[in-house]
């Protein structure tokens, strides 16, 4: 696998009915100092466009190239853009329901897609789906409340929460974009990176714990985050004007975007980082605490993990590099990962390494092929040591090993919680993200009553923060009345499962996710009763319209993966904690056949497992090879003289008929039994028996 360094000769400007754009060459992304290249002047032409603000010189970074290299269609987009501008700041003015191929490029690192309904026969029926950035989750009052607004004024009714801690908003049409952008930005909310060439949202623990490490992981996401926003105000003069609506922001990030003292920056540029290509790909950071597991931390490109003293005094930072989901069906060659170690860093360093590694990503990753962009390929064909290497120039320190660190876990933060400083935190459930209805309406209710933020999770679910003690039975009461229970009410299948949107508006998906979900938990659960498996007992189950990975399904212990109409490639083996990579267990599984493949592995994980062992761990000891025969030898669940356990059942005539009664209630003989005994048992002990 080669890398793509650098990047061929200088392009012609743009025509467009007379009116010319200011493009810089672009001759690579090197910057000065960059592994011993030197800087060559480029020159610049220029002319104007017509719209409010001057236009920002497109400055390139500069080296000779030693080849001309392949690049993707969307790297000329970009480098035409002016900063990511052109030509969708002419597309959006058009009376046309959607916008050109470029310009639907360039609007993803506004923080949208253009989708149309795909359930719709005849001509499509565009609109945009709208996706916050919110480091660690984190919405303010004032913001939810407006995107609760927006959804019923400009949306479909409903807000959808991501597996990134931020909202979707689907449904807006072209000719309302400004408003809803503008509203979002003027509410304390940005759409700025959501998606795109660049670092999206930045994970973290969403709990709101008055903890030292707690506390020390959000700021530290919040830093990354302002750390490498873009710079060069193409978003702000896109949606407000030109307007500045930003924060002040520490003096500490402002020093390490600025820095230049190890080549990683381009000097004339509006994008110190960035430079006019931005990255090869998207670029995904988390940051969490020892143990805590929430942010599913080895899938993304960078992971940051605190490292304290025995006082609890955050000390440094251990650095993993190298996860990412997205694969294509039938390309050997892609393939999820996860992150490996890289080392530690004094905590005063971390925004010098998060920028080191971004920047040998910037550099070296391959432009040419945008499948094998993510940061995973690159570390792949160079190997860890290589990257290390080259990151450590950038940074211009060795990395330190890393720390030791206990067993990860995950951690959900459903129900009520002491955050430590005398308020109460409510993690509350949502079946795939999807608040609507009822639910949505009491959500607001609540939220505006109580003055309440909010932190969105990982897992699709929402906290409520900062909850007086007093406040506790009317919330719970209410929130119970929606539908939005504890989560001892809910079934423990659905706790820890994740779908994406998938159908109808993903133009990528190919078959069901979000809306299957619910028929496919309750089918499992089906089959966890057939097969005698406890209420109580769980596995953590994914799904994706398509092998992109968005609610990262190859973590999973069972993932289904869609890979045609109403079927799915199933994978096993993740682990509870999601610290294993799932493996292809079956591909073109229909719909249909779910229970064929599904029951005779539930029935051997019940009987054969040991003690205490995850349905992942069970399937990896187990080996995939056994499995298959499993599944291709099942004939059903064979009734045994064990079947009628003679402990409850003194004839068979008396099986049969208790067996009878239990199908209408979706169980077996014997837990029906079993549960007439208990209820007969407790009611005499309560004295209440004849």
């Amino acid at each position: 696998m080669t890398t793509a360094t650098s990047y061929g000769a200088a392009h012609a400007a743009l025509l467009k009915e007379g009116k010319k754009i200011q493009i810089g060459s672009h001759d690579g992304l090197r910057s000065r100092k960059s592994v011993g290249l030197s800087r060559r002047h480029v020159n610049l032409f220029s002319v104007s466009v017509p719209r409010p603000n001057p236009l920002i010189r497109a400055v390139s970074s500069p080296v000779k190239p030693e080849t001309e290299t392949k690049r993707s269609k969307v790297e000329i987009i970009k480098e035409h853009s002016n900063f990511i501008r052109y030509p969708l700041n002419e597309e959006l003015l058009t009376d046309a329901p959607n916008i050109n191929e470029s310009s639907t490029q360039l609007i993803k690192f506004h923080g949208s897609y253009q989708q149309y309904d795909r359930d719709e026969r005849g001509a499509r029926s565009y609109s945009f789906m709208l996706r916050t950035k919110n480091p660690c989750g984190k919405v303010p009052n004032k913001l939810y409340l407006t995107m609760d607004d927006l959804a019923d004024q400009f949306g479909i009714g409903t807000l959808r929460l991501t597996t990134r801690q931020t909202f979707q908003l689907h449904g807006v049409v072209k000719k309302n974009l400004k408003t809803v952008m503008s509203s979002i930005i003027h509410s304390m909310g940005s759409t700025l990176g959501a998606c795109g060439d660049l670092n999206r949202n930045v994970l973290a623990p969403a709990a709101p714990f008055a903890r030292k490490d707690y506390q020390f992981a959000q700021q530290t996401a919040d830093d990354i985050a302002a750390l490498l926003t873009p710079q060069s105000g193409f978003y702000y003069d896109m949606w407000v004007d030109g307007e500045k609506i930003m924060s002040a922001e520490p003096p500490e990030v402002v020093k390490a975007r600025n820095d230049n003292s190890h080549g990683t920056n381009f000097p004339d540029s509006p994008e110190p980082i960035y430079g006019t290509q931005f990255l090869p790909r998207k670029f995904k950071i988390a940051v969490t605490v020892p143990t805590d597991n929430s942010v599913d931390l080895l899938t993304n490109d960078v992971g940051v993990v605190v490292v304290t003293d025995a006082d609890g005094e955050p000390q440094g930072f251990n650095l993993y590099v190298g996860g990412g989901m997205g694969r294509t069906h039938r390309v050997e060659t892609t393939f999820p990962r996860l992150a490996e170690s890289l080392g530690y860093v004094p905590k005063e360093d971390i925004l010098y390494a998060v920028k080191a590694i971004v920047v040998t990503q910037r550099e070296n990753g391959r432009r040419d092929d945008r499948k094998y962009s993510r940061m995973k390929y690159l570390i792949s064909s160079w190997g860890i040591e290589k990257f290390r290497s080259v990151v450590e120039e950038y940074y211009g320190k060795k990395f330190e090993p890393s720390r030791e660190l206990p067993e990860w876990e995950f951690k959900s933060y459903l129900g009520w919680h002491e955050q430590g400083d005398g308020g109460l935190f409510c993690g509350l459930h949502v079946d795939s993200g999807r608040v609507g209805g009822k639910m949505k309406t009491t959500l607001r209710e609540i939220i505006e009553k109580y003055n309440l933020d909010v932190r969105l999770t990982p897992n699709q679910n929402i906290i409520l923060c900062g909850i007086r003690k007093a406040w506790k039975r009317p919330i719970t009461t209410a929130l119970a009345q929606a539908g939005l229970l504890e989560p001892k009410y809910v079934d423990p299948l659905n706790l820890t499962a994740m779908a994406c949107p998938a159908l109808p508006m993903c133009p990528l998906a190919i078959t069901e996710a979000e809306r299957g979900m619910p028929g496919i938990l309750k089918r499992i659960r089906a089959v966890f009763e057939k097969v005698g498996l406890k209420y109580n007992e769980s596995v953590v189950i994914r799904a994706t319209g398509c092998p992109n990975g968005c609610a990262r399904p190859y973590m999973a212990e069972l993932g289904f993966v869609g890979d045609g109409p109403n079927s799915y490639q199933l994978w096993l083996g993740g682990t509870p904690n999601q610290t294993s990579l799932a493996r292809t267990f079956m591909n073109k599984v229909k719909i249909h056949d779910l229970e064929k493949v599904l029951e005779p592995l539930f029935y051997n994980w019940k009987r054969k497992r040991q003690s205490k062992e995850s349905f992942g761990d069970f399937t990896n000891r187990v080996g995939f090879e056994t499995l298959q025969e499993w599944v291709e030898k099942w004939d059903g669940i064979v009734a045994t003289r064990s079947t009628y356990n003679l402990r409850l059942f003194t004839d068979k005539d008396t099986y049969e008929k208790m067996d009878e009664l239990a199908k209408f209630q979706n169980k077996t003989a014997h837990q029906l039994a079993m549960e007439v005994i208990s209820n007969y048992a407790a009611a005499q002990q309560n004295g209440k028996g004849e």
